[in-house]
């Protein structure tokens, strides 16, 4: 039971501030600084501000150290953030460009956007533009090359997850890319952990109990035996087998509807503590369980959504679960019904996504054409922005300003304003697809509606680090008989084998002594919030503040005491660490008790994203939710919009 329902694609997403939408429609204490947004200056992290890791920036999946949101890609963003960037002499140059559409942001979002525009454009000619050193946002390519062997990894969006509820548009996407789920059936290795008899297991770490104990599960779940020499209390091992497998009705006397609807004022440890009477031992054991599906604790974390996840602790108060409950967060509605294994995964996650549209929309770049040269295509970077294509995609160069020619909305013309290379540039574009962070448009169209920027300013996302350590073998996780592991409490609460995926000429690792990938997730959103956007500006500011080593000795330090009993020496075992740090992350999805406005509204995202003039918005922010089919149909309803005909499922909100 100790185990996830569903993995999180860990997309862009919405995060919500506390408390309600006020009366008559306005948000209110949305303001950016609120949370973490604003500054007085800008700090220098410890790193300064070139570090971007380590390796040759010509080729960025194969670079290691501090990688994802690196410094040089954030830099300007702050600047814009804390209100200086505009305050010297910043001449603007002009480009001498014009593009039919410009998108900001080439994550998932973005480059599905251009792909759409340029289906139904096909004489368009576009531009794209980031501020990382690499394309597909939190859609990464990690890649490692012991003794000449090609390892690759993920750096953040894993899998395409549940594809059978994708909207028919996110469905087509796929199919026009060549994408057939069906062939991960035979790629995936669904027998790799019953054929190494590998488990599921819960690290209890020692400053939570009496010393560290690895609980090695039976069958995904914990049983007496893995239990009973923990250094937890006999009671709390009862109690909490017995909130495993067979809890009791915790509600009595109250019907179905009423058991929901108490439900949905508690989170997840409330309900634990206050209803099913569990001791603090158990509280703690299970504070991360929620952690590394939607990037918050048990404290903050919803009990109608748990009980929707089977989490434990529900089945005894039989509750109706035919249907989603109305109050569930909007993934699990979405999802209520789908059976897919998580088994839909490129060696390199969603960017193989990413690659697959690259190679649709820019000849040259050796980006692959079918799914199945996808993970040995190599990308040549230097061609993705090439003069005379009709799609140029342009990293390290982040959008500055967007604004009508004249301030006027109903222009034709949107002048784009963009940094490189110390100078300001100005293109021209007749679209604009904003697919960054929604947070961000506020700063870079200062002319927008104050209600659309404060609906936008409630995107704030969840600070969290995706690490990839490529290990000398994996013999000590075949000796201590796991594949993953949760951890009660430190800096990683999770690592675990690398997905066994084998395709197009890419294999993955087929005996113990051979090299393999770790995944290991650390949230960084500060636990001790019942509404868990109070924690992401403290934990956000933290992330930024800490230089590589401090990530690399709390990885290693965890791994070795998960480990070591197996033999593992991280001396000798690790043999390289990429940390591919976001400190804009998870989405903090809509969800109660503390998103009271869901599911009625109004609701932020659909306020911040409706299209001012020439300009629309896309990214998985605009539709609250942190999957990749959300990123890509926020971009057919941006793209549809620009040509005037918006989605049935936008909701028509005015916006003065």
């Amino acid at each position: 039971m100790d185990r996830r329902i569903s993995r999180r694609d860990f997309l862009d997403g919405m995060a919500v501030a506390a408390g309600a939408l006020v009366a008559g429609g306005a948000l209110s204490g949305c303001a950016a600084g609120k949370y973490g947004g604003i500054h007085n200056e800008v700090v220098n992290p410890p790193d300064g501000w070139k570090y971007a890791g380590t390796g040759d920036p010509a080729y960025p999946p194969a670079m290691q150290g501090l990688r994802g949101s690196t410094n040089p890609a954030m830099q300007i963003p702050h600047k814009l953030r804390d209100g200086v960037f505009w305050s010297g002499d910043q001449k603007i140059n002009a480009s001498g460009e014009h593009y039919d559409l410009v998108v900001v942001g080439a994550g998932i979002s973005g480059l599905s956007s251009a792909y759409f525009f340029h289906q139904q454009n096909p004489n368009a000619k576009i531009l794209v533009l980031d501020n990382h050193d690499d394309f597909g946002g939190h859609a990464r390519r990690n890649e490692f090359h012991p003794d000449g062997k090609l390892l690759i990894g993920y750096g953040g969006s894993q899998s395409i997850e549940d594809p059978t509820v994708w909207s028919p548009n996110a469905k087509k996407l796929l199919a026009d890319l060549g994408i057939e789920v069906k062939k991960f059936d035979k790629y995936y290795d669904q027998d790799f952990n019953k054929r190494w008899k590998l488990n599921d297991s819960v690290f209890m770490t020692r400053d939570m109990f009496p010393n560290d104990y690895l609980a090695v599960m039976k069958d995904d779940t914990l049983t007496a035996e893995s239990l009973k020499s923990s250094g937890m209390s006999p009671a709390a091992q009862a109690a909490y087998l017995q909130l495993q497998d067979k809890p009791g009705d915790y509600m009595p006397g109250l019907s179905d509807a009423e058991k929901k609807l108490k439900l949905v004022d508690l989170t997840y440890r409330n309900y634990l503590r206050d209803y099913a009477k569990m001791p603090e031992e158990v509280l703690n054991f299970m504070q991360t369980f929620t952690s590394d599906e939607w990037g918050f604790g048990i404290d903050a974390f919803g009990a109608i959504d748990s009980w929707a996840s089977e989490y434990p602790g529900f089945e005894g108060l039989k509750l109706d679960n035919s249907k989603p409950y109305k109050y569930c967060g909007p993934t699990i509605q979405i999802q209520w019904d789908a059976d897919d294994p998580y088994i839909y995964h490129f060696p390199d996650g969603n960017n193989g996504i990413c690659k697959l549209i690259i190679g649709q929309l820019i000849p040259g770049t050796g980006a692959p054409r079918t799914m199945d040269e996808e993970p040995l295509a190599k990308i040549d970077y230097s061609k993705l922005d090439v003069a005379g294509n009709a799609v140029r995609l342009r990293l390290n160069s982040p959008c500055v300003r967007v604004q009508h020619e004249g301030g006027n909305i109903g222009s034709k013309t949107v002048n784009v304003d963009f940094y490189r290379n110390g100078k300001v540039y100005r293109c021209t574009a007749g679209n604009v697809v904003m697919a960054c962070y929604n947070t961000m448009v506020p700063y870079l169209m200062q002319d927008l509606p104050q209600q659309q920027k404060e609906g936008l300013f409630y995107g704030t996302k969840l600070p969290i680090i995706y690490a990839m350590v490529q290990l000398r073998n994996w013999r000590a996780w075949e000796q201590l008989k796991i594949y993953h592991t949760r951890f009660t409490s430190g800096d990683w609460c999770v690592a675990e084998l690398d997905y066994p995926v084998s395709m197009g000429g890419y294999e993955f690792s087929k005996d113990p002594d051979q090299p393999i990938l770790v995944h290991m997730i650390r949230m960084a959103t500060a636990p001790g919030y019942e509404n868990p956007r109070g924690g992401i500006g403290p934990g956000r500011r933290e992330l930024f503040a800490r230089p590589f080593e401090r990530y690399e000795r709390t990885l290693r330090d965890q791994l070795a005491r998960l480990l070591g009993a197996g033999g593992f020496d991280p001396a000798k075992d690790i043999q390289g660490i990429t940390v591919n740090r976001w400190g804009h992350g998870y989405a903090l999805e809509y969800g109660r008790p503390w998103a009271t406005f869901w599911p009625d509204g109004p609701l932020p995202s659909v306020i911040g994203r409706q299209p001012y003039g020439r300009v629309t918005i896309a990214n998985s922010d605009s539709q609250n939710r942190a999957y990749a089919d959300a990123a890509i149909d926020a971009a057919w309803r941006a793209v549809q919009e620009l040509e005037g005909k918006p989605s049935a499922e936008q909701q028509a909100v005015p916006v003065p």
